[in-house]
């Protein structure tokens, strides 16, 4: 385990000599591609999701694939990322109609620990997370700076895309003024596994907030009333039904 106040992942050969020999322009226009041809389906929703006359906001931008395809259908896109690592990669591709920040979305403001899992050939660059149960996985750790979404205050926004690998209760938490005031429509990445919540009672918390909730199954947007808990996310659920993305929409 790594836990200096400055390290930050490294970048290991492959990424290197790829980073040299790929224009980021060119790169991210091929990891769009490559997502809506063999991706997960929600990311195909996104234009549909956003107003082109309102802002968008991405927690969790990681490399940057939904900030610029949210940018194409969005009057701005507000993109937070934590990790000083793909924040580099994020801003190297960053629109010209879009705005990064180096901070780690919660429910208070301070600093936090984001933790790096650590896999057999290096660290991880999609599980990064705040939450303390990513500490009992080989990881390294990054001292970030912690802050609500609430308070940046942002206005006339019209969709939110939120994965940030179990950490979802903190960022709604810091961010519930936003929801109630915005009423955007919103992209949650939600895993039982990652949170330790029953997954009904994070979807639940959400509708109560004055959301409607949808899900992709076998291709076609589902009402939340259709979810199964066993059948489509539990150790049951088959990997063609097994579902972690969540559409809401306004009430």
């Amino acid at each position: 385990m790594t836990t200096t106040s400055s390290w930050t992942p490294p970048t290991e050969f492959s990424e290197r000599l790829k980073q040299a020999l790929i224009p980021p322009s060119l790169d991210i226009r091929r990891r769009v591609a490559r997502e809506l041809r063999k991706g997960e389906p929600e990311f195909g929703l996104v234009p549909y999701l956003c107003a082109r006359n309102k802002d968008a906001i991405d927690i969790g931008a990681n490399r940057g694939v939904y900030t610029w395809w949210m940018a194409r259908s969005a009057n701005h896109v507000h993109a937070f990322e934590p990790n000083p690592k793909m924040l580099r990669i994020l801003n190297s591709v960053l629109p010209e109609n879009a705005t990064s920040y180096a901070v780690g979305l919660s429910d208070s403001a301070g600093e936090a620990g984001l933790f790096v899992p650590q896999r057999r050939k290096g660290y991880s660059n999609q599980g990064g997370s705040l939450s303390a149960r990513k500490a009992a996985i080989p990881h390294g750790e990054v001292a970030v700076q912690t802050q609500t979404l609430d308070a940046f205050d942002l206005r006339n926004i019209g969709f939110i895309k939120i994965d940030v690998e179990g950490f979802e209760a903190a960022v709604l938490a810091g961010a519930r003024e936003t929801l109630l005031r915005e009423k955007p429509n919103l992209l949650i990445e939600l895993e039982e596994s990652h949170t330790g919540e029953p997954i009904e009672d994070m979807l639940g918390k959400i509708a109560d907030m004055g959301f409607s909730g949808f899900f992709m199954l076998h291709g076609q947007l589902t009402p939340l009333a259709k979810f199964d808990p066993e059948a489509h996310h539990r150790a049951t659920a088959t990997a063609a039904e097994y579902v972690f993305n969540f559409i809401f929409l306004p009430t």
